[in-house]
């Protein structure tokens, strides 16, 4: 039985933070306290624990009343001097609602039939494929069809059969289920610290390698060429949807060799389980792509969409509203279909913030009834004088803000936080429409809304790479702070670059790029 509550006096409840050390674990019975706060990340990983015929009990406020509910899990993501009251529950109004059209079922048996032994057939199989290819192979399943034990059986084969085998994944809990199944278990490094040391391997396993970005595991595939790339595709970590589509491709030319393994039956429950259907359903977990197929091909479509403003592009620019946007779930998964593929994690949370975090917007290009691109922005900043004189002498530092905070103390422009920033949090356009110019084109509809808000300037923090730098450099933004570590997942240092607008926001940019 498993505990998810902050409560006191329950013994061995864990917090949400710490659901996590959970995988690679079952149960027959979860208990989920939500008043403790609904971390929906946590909630999608340890429902992904329960044995087929087990119950998951969640505890909830009225649900009626759950939707205004203060939830404490609000504060990870509403910036100062925002409270928790304050937040419009969309994203709860919209599960509640799903929650009331459930029907009861009666409990699905435990998986030792049909179902549990064509799970392990499949298991079995992809063990195997690992132990014998020469080429990489590319191991994709949704959570809970016993990817990870696949993996750990494997390692401790080949390690029997003499070879050395190296693991890596974007962080070390990630892949406590494949110790758990690995007698001898791997040599685990972070992908960062794999590509900086190198160390000797005959065979490189990656788990989740759609959290971690395509130009990192093909640097990896020139080291070690026996490699199993191994990802979820519909599951709490982000989606793997984005990883099929980008990665896949690149190996068609590399390694036109490669193997493809798929599991597809649950290992510890039913196959159409209503609770891994609700789930996925609630949490997005299942969104996909659109279909969409430009009329007369890539070329075509560029034509029609012309350039901004020239008066004939069939794509229309429009800013959603979120209050509309949570009632209408087929416009809905659209977006979070197309903000998972262009990004290689994205959450539950993120779902969550983009419906309820304060002074966020969220706009859309359109074409043929389709999104073909989408950004998010925030607005940020804007803090009094105290406040702003307080972060760049570095005695505090509110939540939230994280471009103003940055420019002022790291970058010690000691006014910067007083000006408005709209950050543009993500951008994303449909892969069959990239580098077309839709980008572009989005940016500038960006641009003119944040200077209709009255933002001194429009700001962006990523994982530098030298395509993005080229895109941004190239829409006018120049480089004001330069982070010294790299990430361990993605290798890559952040970066954060601003666009003036108003007099004082080009004065900003003039004090980060001062004349040589």
């Amino acid at each position: 039985m498993f505990w998810i509550t902050t409560a006191p006096g329950i013994a061995g409840a864990l917090p949400a933070k710490k659901a996590h050390t959970l995988l690679g674990q079952d149960t027959d019975i979860i208990v989920f306290d939500a008043h403790s706060g609904f971390d929906v990340n946590a909630f999608a990983a340890v429902s992904g624990t329960l044995r087929g015929g087990g119950t998951l009990y969640l505890l909830t406020p009225p649900l009626d009343e759950w939707a205004d509910f203060p939830d404490p899990d609000y504060r990870r993501f509403i910036p100062y001097p925002y409270q928790p009251h304050e937040v419009r529950g969309r994203f709860l109004g919209r599960f509640v609602g799903m929650l009331k059209t459930l029907t009861p079922q009666p409990p699905l048996p435990e998986v030792e039939g049909e179902q549990g032994v064509g799970g392990r057939v499949q298991q079995q199989v992809a063990v195997e494929a690992i132990l014998q290819a020469n080429a990489p192979v590319v191991l994709t399943a949704d959570r809970g069809r016993g990817k990870s034990a696949a993996l750990g059986m494997a390692a401790s084969q080949l390690q029997v059969a003499g070879k050395r085998v190296l693991l890596t994944a974007p962080s070390r809990a990630t892949v406590e289920g494949v110790f758990k199944h690995a007698e001898l278990p791997p040599s685990f490094f972070a992908p960062d610290d794999l590509l900086q040391t190198l160390p000797e391997g005959d065979v490189l396993l990656v788990d989740e390698a759609a959290a971690i970005p395509v130009p990192l595991l093909l640097k990896m595939l020139e080291h070690y060429p026996r490699c199993v790339f191994s990802t979820t595709l519909h599951g709490y970590e982000g989606s793997g949807r984005g990883f099929a589509l980008r990665f896949q491709k690149a190996l068609d030319t590399l390694a036109p060799g490669w193997l493809a393994v798929r599991l597809q039956q649950p290992m510890r429950w039913a196959e159409n389980d209503p609770l891994e259907r609700f789930i996925n359903q609630a949490l997005l977990l299942d969104a996909d792509l659109a279909p969409f197929t430009p009329c007369g091909g890539r070329s075509a479509a560029f034509k029609r969409l012309g350039r901004v403003g020239d008066g004939g592009g069939a794509a229309t620019y429009r800013q959603l509203n979120r209050d509309e946007l949570a009632h209408n779930e087929p416009l809905l998964r659209q977006l979070f279909g197309l903000l998972i593929t262009a990004h290689y994690q994205t959450r539950p949370s993120d779902l969550r913030q983009l419906l309820d975090a304060p002074d966020i917007s969220i706009h859309v290009l359109e074409q043929q009834g389709t999104l073909v691109a989408v950004a998010l922005l925030s607005r940020e900043g804007g803090l009094d004088a105290q406040l702003t004189a307080a972060i760049h002498a570095g005695t505090r530092r509110p939540h939230g803000h994280p471009v103003p905070q940055t420019l002022t103390f790291h970058a010690q422009l000691a006014g910067a936080a007083e000006l408005i920033c709209e950050r543009v949090m993500r951008i994303a356009v449909h892969p069959l429409l990239q580098n077309q110019g839709l980008g572009a084109h989005l940016l500038e509809h960006l641009l003119g809304f944040a200077a209709q808000q009255g933002a001194g300037y429009l700001g962006v923090s990523y994982a530098m790479t030298p395509e993005l730098l080229r895109f941004w450099e190239r829409a006018g933004f120049i480089t004001a702070r330069i982070g010294h570590r790299k990430d361990t997942a993605s290798g890559s240092r952040s970066v954060v670059q601003i666009r003036g607008l108003t007099t004082a926001g080009k004065q900003l940019c003039r004090l980060c790029n001062p004349p040589q």
